[in-house]
């Protein structure tokens, strides 16, 4: 049932006043009347006289479920997904809080590290520890390609999927990896930005793309390459390994000349070993 608009002056029967509906709900007035707007919670009757508001009853359970969402700390988008999704299945909007609450689980170990990281980093402050950085001479390769826009809860499984489509395309065509895959990051990837992620893998030879892995020729040329050990692999210390060959290439009078890449050595395991490549000119 829709909004009704009257210019009754009375209160309407079975309804209740916004003021009584907001103690009801331990939701202030003033969101009561964003969620109006927003079309998340409208009123049941609406006086044209006064502007009045008053609700039903039957929308305090509603009510409740959105205090309780942005209790959670919830957005507002994901709040109308969930309130669309009760009306036809329960079980898909369950799905979304869930979700939600893994992907918050995620931020707050994110934060962890980010702590770690900054604690580090006074440290070093403090107690100097420099990252050998090597100046190497990169070749031109022809690498299989696939460019991905993904939040960074999703950044391990979307690597390792595309890169097991690719070793699968090169078994396909009786062809192997030419050297270690590496990934380029176009932009930033965390919990607000999408990158992307260039996932490449190194070939030689014929050989044929299919679907969003694409066939393409990197340049190369000089790069200050940082290489990292096992727990250095892991982020944010991984941070540490950019920094230093940004900061090579700046204080030795040179400019970036692409974005760098991440070069995986050896997969997740006991002795994980990742290089920083970063090409400047």
């Amino acid at each position: 049932m829709g909004r009704l608009y009257t210019a009754d002056m009375n209160q309407p029967k079975n309804l209740l006043s916004i003021g009584t509906f907001a103690d009801m709900t331990r939701l202030s007035i003033k969101a009561l009347r964003l969620y109006d707007q927003l079309d998340l919670l409208q009123p049941r009757h609406v006086d044209l006289q006064n502007g009045y508001r008053f609700y039903g009853i039957d929308q305090l359970s509603s009510a409740r479920l959105i205090r309780n969402m942005r209790e959670m700390d919830m957005p507002l988008v994901t709040i109308r997904q969930v309130l669309a999704a009760l009306d036809s299945s329960p079980e898909q909007a369950e799905a979304l809080v869930k979700e939600y609450a893994e992907l918050r689980e995620q931020q707050v170990a994110q934060i962890r590290m980010q702590v770690q990281h900054f604690i580090q980093l006074i440290q070093q402050e403090n107690n100097p520890m420099s990252l050998e950085v090597n100046v190497k001479q990169v070749a031109s390769q022809q690498v299989l390609s696939s460019t991905q826009h993904i939040k960074v809860n999703k950044l391990d499984g979307t690597i390792k999927s595309a890169l097991d489509a690719m070793y699968a395309l090169l078994k396909a065509q009786k062809l192997e990896a030419a050297d270690a895959p590496f990934g380029i990051y176009h932009g930033a990837i965390n919990e607000q930005e999408d990158g992307p992620i260039e996932i490449c893998l190194p070939v030689s030879g014929t050989v044929n793309g299919k679907g969003e892995i694409t066939v393409k020729q990197l340049q190369g040329g000089d790069a200050a390459c940082v290489m990292t050990v096992g727990v250095e692999t892991d982020f944010p210390a991984i941070l540490g390994a950019y920094d230093a060959a940004a900061d090579w290439i700046n204080k030795n009078g040179y400019a970036m000349a692409e974005p760098p890449r991440e070069v995986w050595h050896s997969g997740p395991g006991t002795d994980p070993k990742m290089e920083i490549v970063w090409l400047f000119k």
